[in-house]
């Protein structure tokens, strides 16, 4: 990671310290994997971090003004250099706005729009699954562990072609079953987010795990430490051909050592799909995590503010 890249992290993280977020976005981690599709621009305004997100289409802040006290002023100051960027256009917006920043958005001023829910767990849960809750989960788990010769070990750096190959066939096995062409668009996406997070792991943090069968990765799985309690899993590939390895490898990740520290599994949001909805309801979450979206009203107030910006470029 280059030096730009780290004073970024560790001013973003800074930042993220000072309160504690149960959406997976607010992670540098996140950010990071997101870094070839957007250009980043961290400010200061009034002693806030405001994390611009910007590509062809326009420019919309990634999550909210992050710091303590938030004012009303700081998310002006936001909209203002957002509205002057896009010329008006209907980009501008704050993402991964949470449950309990909604105040900061009054709706005589701004119009709040829920994005998605994210799932949380209990790990031991997920690491026991006990009870007639589980049972279909625990015939999966079983099934893998009593016909599969397999392995369940840290990811290397050597093997991120193999795993790389492993979601070119997990995605072509996608397209076989009929997709549309925003589907088609977030598989190339993420096989480039997938091989970026793999190539920085080590210095980002991540936890990686794969699982072999017969010797050939079959599954791989990534994750991050998003506070103290919560770990939350970034992505997980598995060969859909082999049965019951999606169950196994989830279960064995949410029991690793590495984990032991954490109360809770974020697994992140259904992406509005019903297949992945149905599959992550039936692991039974402890909550879901609402994310918002906050757009100007009409008579939204976008007044010219004298608030002291700071670029972090370098």
């Amino acid at each position: 990671m280059n030096p730009t890249l780290k004073k970024q992290q560790q001013i973003v993280e800074h930042y993220l310290a000072r309160s504690r977020f149960a959406l997976s976005s607010y992670s540098f981690i996140n950010i990071f994997a997101w870094m070839d599709f957007f250009e980043f621009d961290f400010q200061l305004i009034n002693d806030h971090l405001c994390i611009f997100a910007e590509n062809e289409v326009g420019c919309f802040l990634y999550l909210p003004p992050l710091g303590l006290n938030v004012a009303a002023d700081t998310i002006d100051e936001c909209f203002q250099r957002m509205t002057e960027r896009n010329k008006g256009s209907g980009v501008t917006r704050i993402e991964n706005v949470t449950e309990d920043q909604l105040a900061l958005y009054p709706p005589q001023h701004y119009k709040l729009y829920l994005k998605s829910h994210e799932y949380i767990y209990r790990r031991a849960d997920l690491s026991k699954f006990q009870g007639r809750a589980y049972k279909s989960k625990r015939s999966g788990y079983n099934h893998f562990v009593k016909h599969y010769s397999f392995e369940f070990q840290p990811f290397q750096p050597g093997m991120r072609q193999e795993c790389l190959t492993l979601y070119d066939e997990w995605a072509q096995d996608r397209r076989k079953r009929g997709i549309n062409d925003i589907d088609e668009a977030m598989l190339e996406q993420n096989r480039l987010v997938h091989e970026k997070v793999m190539s920085a792991f080590e210095e980002l943090g991540l936890i990686g795990r794969v699982v072999t069968v017969n010797g050939t990765i079959k599954g791989y799985t990534f994750g991050y430490a998003l506070n103290q309690d919560t770990f939350c899993v970034l992505f997980e590939i598995t060969d859909l051909s082999v049965k019951g390895l999606a169950v196994y490898i989830f279960r064995a990740f949410c029991q690793d050592p590495a984990l032991a520290a954490f109360s809770w599994i974020n697994a992140m949001d259904d992406f509005g799909l019903e297949n992945i909805q149905q599959t992550k309801r039936s692991f039974r979450p402890a909550s879901l995590v609402a994310s918002y979206t906050a757009t100007c009203s009409a008579s939204g107030r976008i007044l010219g503010s004298s608030a002291k910006a700071v670029g972090l470029h370098s």
